[in-house]
């Protein structure tokens, strides 16, 4: 637990303070977490459906491919003899 210490292990425990992480500046920005988390844009842009379908992104990549499989799975047991 942050702030916590163990006094010769178990036999006691009195509160500290908690660890600083980071600068002073960023502590006197006024930016809390929730405010870096959900305000302003976002960082990165959210690619359009369009987009995300296409050949050139990762997602619109595998949506490919493996539409592609399915189809080919489709095809050979088709054409595989009873």
């Amino acid at each position: 637990m942050a702030g916590l210490y163990l006094q010769g292990g178990l036999s006691g425990a009195t509160n500290t303070t908690a660890p600083q992480y980071g600068s002073a500046q960023s502590y006197m920005s006024g930016m809390g977490a929730a405010g870096a988390a959900f305000a302003g844009p976002a960082t990165n842009p959210v690619p359009t459906m369009g987009q995300a379908l296409s050949p050139t992104n990762a997602f619109g990549m595998a949506t490919w491919l493996g539409i592609g499989a399915i189809a080919g799975l489709v095809y050979l047991r088709n054409t595989l003899p009873n």
